[in-house]
Parts: C-alpha cells; structure tokens; sequence
C-alpha cells in the first residue's frame, strides 16, 4: 500500500454505557460530528458494550457477532463517510463464545482483528482467551499492531509486535489501575514505536476508570494527554516512519544491538533451576485450590467432564484410561459410573514408582492406596496397553498446548508413552491453566487441554 507522510491519529475518550448499544452508538457518533481529517481513530476497550458486567449472561446479551453488528455497521459508514480508519474494542460473540475483541476498521470493510489474550480479573469469568495470535496489519498510513487493556503489563507483546514491523500499536483500554500510562513511554521508547492508548472514564457499578487516554512517540515523550475525568476527542499529526528509525547513537541500534540469543528460558539445561520452578508452581496452585470447598470444586470441575464427554475422541473410545478423583481434583466419579458397561475403564494402580493398569469393576473392587489415599482398583492387570483409545489425565497445572504439571511423582510421565495409540486429554479448573510449564525431555505433552469453565 501507499504510505502517506504524515498521519492525523485521533484519541475519542468517552463513557460507554453498559449494556446499551444504540446509545455509545449515538455517543460515539455526537463526539465525531465536528471531526475532520482524521486517519486513525482509536476508541476504548468494549466501545460497544461497556465493561462491568454482572453475570455471563449480561455480557452475552450485549455482544454482537461481526458479520451482523449494529455497532461494525456504523462503524462501517463512518469509516466510508469520514475517510477514516477505527481501532475499536467490541464485546464480540461467535457462536456461544464471547471475545473481548479490537476491529481495525477501513472505509469499505473490517481490514483487522484482534482478541484479547491476557484477561484481566472478573473477565476470565465472561470471555475466551484470544485465539488469533498478534498479528501486525497494513494499512495505507503504516503498520499497525493492536493490544487490548491489560496486555499493556506484558512486554513480551509489545516487543513482538515491534518486531513484526508495527510502527504504531493502537491499545483501546477500559483502565481501573493507575499504572499503565505511566509505563506507555518505557514501552515506546525501547521498542522505537509509537503508543495510542485511549482508555475510557467515569464509574460503572463498582470500577472507576482513569481516562488519561495517551498518546506516545518513539522517543517515549507523551504527544496527547487527556483528562481523568472528560470525555474528550484528541488529535495530532504524527510521522509513522520515525518508528523505523531504531537508531540509538551513531552505533547503536535499539533491535540490532539485541542478543537475542542469551534471553532465552532454557531450563532443560539447569535441572535444578526447572525443579525450584515447578515447587514455586505447585504452591501456587494449591493456594488457589484452598478457596474453594469440595462441593464448589465438584460442581466446578463437572463442566470439564461435560465438556469431555462431547469430544469426538470421547465418544468413539471403546477403552478409557482414567483417574478415580480424589476430591482436590476434576472429578471423575460419575462419568466412570455411566460409561463403565458402555465402555472398558482402566484406573492406575500406585506400584513402586510406576503406575499399573487395571480394569475397573465397580466401586466395590477399589481399595485405598498408600500414595495419596487414591481409590485404586484390585481387578486384573490390564496389558492390552495398544487398545486404549483416551487417557484423561488429572495434573495440578497446565497450559493450552498441552504442558502439564503432575504432584511430583513422575507415574504419569513414565505410563503414558506406553499408550502408543491413545488420545491424551487433561482436565482442569481454570484456575489450573497458567501461561509457562517449564519442562523437560520426559515430560509428556496433552494432546487436549480441557478447563472447567467458571460459573
């Protein structure tokens, strides 16, 4: 595309009103009436919807799928009326998911989307973490990168987009902490980009928003500031290809001077540090654990086992490899009881530092174990090891591409290459699934990850 030289970037601060779309719609709208010239318009986080929702089904009431959205339709004519280019959160809806989303917006067409990954407090209970990556996107005044909110706390995405080619990364906000636009210019100026964060104000039900929408040069100095408290539209003329300069002095060079090689986690070369990680984790969890009672992880932890029982591999398996649960753990129980004269259950059996394999006869043949109290079966030993088709595996942590963390003992690691041809799921909390598992050469990966999710 044609780059022009100088970009008119727009700050449209404002209060959306919960639940209410025709009405940020038309707030939107009043705030643009006497707007002019502007390439980029960046708006708040959730522009569409507001933010502090009740309940799941609040947030679900005021989403909108894409491709049938009062709100990317009106977007859509002031993006053609205006000559203007939105970055814009959206409370969006696909299917029966909701994703705290930003739509890049030219005047014939959505040109960009970006979900949401780093979740911040009570919207783990609403929306899915963002599935389409961070990709950088086009457009005929430079390279634009996208983040939501509380992304900002995460380095690792500002430095990537900078290194995907993004020369302005717009950052749509609904800011309760009073410390992300502090940290704009350090994000700025060591990545040599500029920063557009426009954040939202005044009250919602119990959350106060900062306002103070920002706007940063490569230098890290503050170009636009707006006020706590006003709604207000922001403007300026801003040169995108001063971000393609990462000259520091006559020889340095912000990204060329970088030895990318030595920041590397390579915890498969220090056993030791590996282990103190995986204790730190390991607390962690258990801590978290502790604030729920067993009944509430019950009824928690049967989505999971919702969820298990609709997977194709589920219902196919004629032989499952299971875990009796104990309570601490998703629980197992009922589904083992409804499947077991459908399907061929195996439960492991604790002996030594392995883990044996028996077929499960009714809850009259389980007995207590020594490790951990586990319910374990006494039936014969199951050999026929090539014809389990799933093993559902219990773990105190893993992440979405299938890293698991086990209490320590290592049966699991050692049992499951045995399983050749079996479908490895692990069921979780969602407390359960962080970011980073360190790992190493025996560690065995899911092939599925499966997360209760939050009532």
């Amino acid at each position: 595309m044609q780059k022009t030289k100088e970009t008119k970037i727009g700050l449209l601060q404002f209060a959306p009103v919960l639940g209410d779309i025709n009405t940020n719609i038309q707030k939107i709208d009043a705030m643009l009436q006497d707007c002019h010239d502007v390439d980029i318009m960046v708006l708040p986080e959730l522009a569409s919807s507001g933010y502090n929702f009740a309940s799941r089904e609040e947030a679900f009431n005021c989403s909108e799928t894409l491709h049938q959205s009062r709100f990317i339709n009106f977007l859509t004519e002031k993006a053609r009326s205006m000559n203007t280019w939105f970055v814009s959160g959206i409370n969006e809806r696909e299917g029966n998911l909701l994703y705290n989303s930003a739509v890049l917006m030219g005047p014939d067409r959505i040109e960009g989307l970006y979900r949401k990954i780093h979740l911040f407090n009570r919207e783990k209970l609403f929306f899915e973490t963002g599935n389409r990556g961070m990709p950088v996107f086009e457009t005929p005044f430079g390279t634009i990168g996208i983040l939501i909110c509380f992304d900002w706390m995460f380095p690792e995405a500002w430095r990537l987009m900078a290194l995907k080619g993004a020369q302005l990364i717009c950052h749509p906000s609904n800011l309760v902490l009073p410390y992300c636009q502090n940290a704009m210019p350090g994000y700025a100026l060591t990545n040599r980009i500029f920063t557009a964060t426009t954040n939202r104000v005044s009250q919602e039900r119990d959350l106060t928003f900062t306002g103070q929408s920002v706007l940063v040069n490569p230098e890290g100095k503050f170009l636009l500031k707006a006020g706590k408290r006003e709604e207000e539209l922001l403007t300026i003329n801003i040169n995108l290809e001063d971000a393609n300069n990462k000259r520091m002095t006559p020889f340095n060079d912000a990204f060329d001077d970088r030895q990318s090689n030595l920041y590397e986690l390579s915890l498969k070369e220090d056993h030791q540090t590996m282990k103190r990680e995986k204790k730190i984790l390991r607390k962690k969890i258990k801590r978290q654990k502790n604030r729920y009672n067993e009944d509430e992880l019950k009824t928690i932890g049967q989505d999971a086992m919702a969820q298990l029982e609709e997977l194709p591999e589920f219902q196919r398996a004629k032989t499952i490899f299971i875990y009796w649960s104990l309570p601490d753990e998703v629980p197992t129980h009922e589904l083992i009881e409804k499947y077991r004269r459908q399907k061929k259950i195996i439960l492991p059996r604790v002996v030594g530092d392995h883990l044996e394999l028996r077929e499960y006869s009714g809850i009259e043949s389980l007995e207590t174990g020594h490790s951990y109290g586990i319910q374990e079966p006494t039936g014969m030993v199951f050999t026929d090891l090539e014809s389990i088709d799933l093993a559902v595996v219990p773990g105190l942590a893993f992440t979405k591409n299938g890293e698991r963390l086990g209490r320590g003992g290592g049966y699991y690691d050692r049992t499951l290459p045995f399983l050749a041809r079996a479908f490895k799921v692990g069921v979780a909390f969602p407390f359960q699934i962080i970011s980073r598992i360190p790992t190493d050469d025996h560690d065995e990966r899911m092939d599925k990850v499966i997360a209760a999710r939050s009532n």
